[in-house]
């Protein structure tokens, strides 16, 4: 805090007797002149509403956050529930057509249909999440990484302004 020194400058302000009188009695509490205590109180008073104003940003900062975060999660849950109706068309269509093609075939009979075009469906899988929700290296198949996800983001925007879209 300023203290009172030799380079100062006079300051008037007119407030009522018991205001006045208020701040005398504060400012001896403290064992300070009045112009310290006022000098301090303006200082403090001022810091506050920086401190005020920084809180305004960070929260508005935040709420930019938030929405950002609300509209990945709207991005993500568009994509689990359109990978579980890829996942559940393609196995009501097997059962269904394996039925199609054997009519009066027996539940283990389809069962084991399903398991042996597993590998066949796996692979048609994997083609459709990688780079979406995957990546493969040197065979092996890896979770996308954050910074998978961003290149892959920029990738989709630089495609879909390509497009006009």
């Amino acid at each position: 805090m300023p203290e009172i020194a030799s380079d100062t400058t006079v300051a008037s302000c007119y407030p009522p007797e018991s205001l006045y009188s208020q701040w005398c009695t504060h400012a001896s509490k403290f064992d300070m002149s009045v112009s310290q205590f006022l000098i301090r109180m303006v200082e403090a008073g001022r810091k506050q509403l920086d401190t005020d104003s920084l809180a305004i940003q960070s929260m508005q900062e935040l709420r930019e956050e938030r929405n950002n975060l609300r509209r990945e999660v709207e991005r993500e849950r568009a994509r689990v529930e359109e990978l579980e109706q890829q996942l559940d068309r393609t196995a009501h269509a097997d059962v269904v057509g394996v039925i199609e093609e054997n009519p009066g075939v027996s539940a283990p009979e389809v069962i084991q249909h399903i398991a042996d075009s597993v590998p066949g469906r796996t692979v048609g899988l994997l083609d459709t999440l990688e780079g979406e929700r995957i990546r493969e290296s040197d065979g092996e198949y890896y979770p996308l990484d954050e910074e998978d996800r961003e290149n892959r983001d920029e990738e989709t925007i630089v495609e879909e302004e390509g497009r006009g879209g």
